[in-house]
């Protein structure tokens, strides 16, 4: 990302084409920003890693549970694609003998709710939406509420008596209800009433799954997922550097279990140094314009003790910080599906938004700001489309 400065200014022209082409009513294409040229040398050896480890994303994740206990598959959030890719996994997990998945979104509170859904002679769709509302009235989307389908689905297929796959909720209800503008931290405090999410989260793998000596999937945003890897706690406002942040979910169970634990990553286009809302292609692009060339458009692969670990990005906000950044700092294993142009944000659902729900719906949004704005079933809705919508997150990567 020594491009920071160019792929910000591109950003912008892209921006700014988008608006010309609203206001005059003429459709444009996509102005990609350019995938870089990797040097010859580096493209043969990184090509044929691939070519000789690489693996269909699917077996990838499945075989990493041969030599590890808990897998995290870290992801951007939103993405279509993403979630899907874990519904298929879970009779996949059930046959290799692994049966949960655990799952940021939802509140472990309610485990036994989660855990009748799933085992159900009917699957009750309204209870889905209601259990994913407790956690977050911002997550009416339909692929992650597909998770539970896909769980309950796989055990009315299973003979009787066999043990059921459960979906794990790893957090707990916070009282965004509390939430006003300009709160002090200590008042904060009452909205996380249980403490940090991430020490809460660790506590409920650890319980649930370390302690039984039980293997899980572990499905979560990248910024939870980090195992070895500490994140900067960086203002960009005040261009301030708080120093490394190594309190997440992952570092927590990889303190507890160490090699026990494989950390693998969903790609994502990552924040710049330039600003908070910058982005660009991860590590320099290289990944991507590898995978553009390659005849095989699926793969996962590790990142950590091979060639890929050893590629660096200056410009990512993930380098600050860190003396020097190596991508296999960041992650164990990556899994690529298709290039960023293809890529779908995920699909809300009308019916988990009601005349009856949207009070507490609004009142449990996380932003004063936000919950000031919407009166409407029909602008909540459009905001949750809104924050999905990943070409208007990153319009000119392709």
């Amino acid at each position: 990302m020594r491009r920071t400065l160019f792929a910000a200014l591109i950003s912008a022209a892209a921006c700014a084409l988008v608006l010309m082409s609203l206001s005059s009513g003429t459709a444009l294409l996509p102005q990609y920003r350019p995938l870089p040229e990797v040097p010859a040398a580096l493209k043969s050896r990184l090509a044929g890693y691939l070519r000789e480890q690489g693996m269909a994303p699917e077996a990838y994740v499945i075989g990493k549970f041969r030599d590890h206990d808990i897998v995290i598959l870290g992801e951007h959030h939103f993405i279509k694609h993403n979630v899907e890719f874990v519904q298929g996994l879970i009779p996949r997990l059930y046959e290799a003998g692994v049966r949960d998945l655990a799952i940021e979104f939802g509140c472990r509170e309610l485990q036994d709710r989660a855990d009748a859904l799933v085992t159900a002679d009917t699957y009750d769709e309204a209870l889905a939406r209601w259990i994913m509302f407790q956690w977050g009235s911002y997550w009416p989307y339909v692929e992650y509420l597909g998770l539970y389908r896909k769980a309950w689905e796989l055990n009315r297929s299973l003979p009787a008596g066999a043990p059921k796959f459960r979906i794990v909720s790893l957090d707990y209800k916070a009282r965004f209800d509390l939430v006003r503008e300009g709160m002090p931290p200590v008042q904060l405090r009452a909205v996380w009433h249980k403490g940090p999410r991430d020490e809460y989260m660790a506590r409920t793998i650890i319980d649930e799954f370390v302690k039984k000596r039980k293997k899980a999937l572990v499905y979560m945003g990248q910024h939870h997922a980090f195992t070895r890897y500490k994140i900067p706690e960086y203002d960009f406002e005040k261009r301030s550097f708080d120093g490394l942040f190594a309190g997440s979910t992952g570092n927590l169970v990889w303190r507890k279990i160490r090699e026990k634990v494989f950390q693998i990553c969903l790609h994502y286009p990552w924040t710049t140094t330039a600003g908070a809302r910058t982005y660009d292609y991860p590590v320099d692009g290289v990944v991507d314009s590898l995978m553009k060339e390659s005849p095989v458009k699926r793969l996962g692969f590790d990142v950590s003790g091979s060639p890929f670990g050893e590629l660096g990005d200056e410009g990512t906000f993930y380098a600050l910080g860190h003396k020097k950044f190596t991508f296999g700092d960041l992650c164990d294993g990556y899994i690529w599906e298709k290039p960023f142009s293809e890529y779908e944000g995920c699909t809300v659902d009308p019916l988990c938004i009601t005349a009856g729900n949207l009070a507490e719906a609004v009142a449990n949004l996380p932003s004063a700001a936000v919950k000031a704005k919407i009166k409407t079933r029909a602008q909540f809705l459009e905001k949750m489309r809104w924050d999905a919508d990943f070409r208007r997150l990153y319009p000119d990567l392709e």
